[in-house]
């Protein structure tokens, strides 16, 4: 009787000490984006869904936003150790539980990298804007051009054969 009430006692704090380290943690929860000019049919073959069609003020038409799957998230403490190195998943998104105090969080996503501090107001939803890629820069990723352009139009056409 005595091994089943101290076995009991010994997994209460062993359930108390696991509920006040996960209590300590904060999760950090957002997306990684990219603005290209390719068509989305032709992205999204390639596995980076379409977000959303950016537009000026003018409703005149600028680039599309897509998901950066597969982007890498460093992130730091304080003193620039590196806690943890986790990826986006297919739609650009991640979850990480980190430990409360202050972070910085690196993101990479090809040949482009960005830094931030985060600050409590980032952990909720956490957008990062990897930039604007050109079709060129583009183009580095994958073999095939997805457009060609008209010179003296400046108007995108469709190729079929690089899909």
């Amino acid at each position: 009787m005595k091994s089943i009430k101290f076995s009991l006692l010994i997994a209460l704090l062993l359930l108390a000490f696991t509920s006040s380290a996960i209590a300590s943690d904060v999760i950090l929860k957002g997306s990684v984006q990219f603005k290209c000019n390719l068509l989305s049919t032709y992205m999204e073959k390639r596995g980076y869904p379409f977000l959303e069609e950016l537009r000026d003020g003018f409703n005149t038409f600028t680039a599309n936003l897509y998901a950066a799957k597969d982007a890498e998230i460093i992130i730091k403490n304080s003193d620039d150790t590196v806690l943890l190195i986790e990826k986006t998943d297919k739609n650009g998104d991640f979850s990480i539980s980190l430990p409360e105090g202050s972070h910085k969080i690196v993101i990479r996503f090809y040949d482009h990298e960005i830094e931030s501090e985060l600050s409590q107001t980032d952990y909720d939803n956490f957008v990062a804007d990897m930039g604007h890629f050109s079709s060129n820069e583009v183009d580095k990723w994958f073999t095939k051009p997805a457009l060609t352009y008209c010179t003296t139009c400046n108007i995108r056409h469709f190729n079929k054969k690089s899909l």
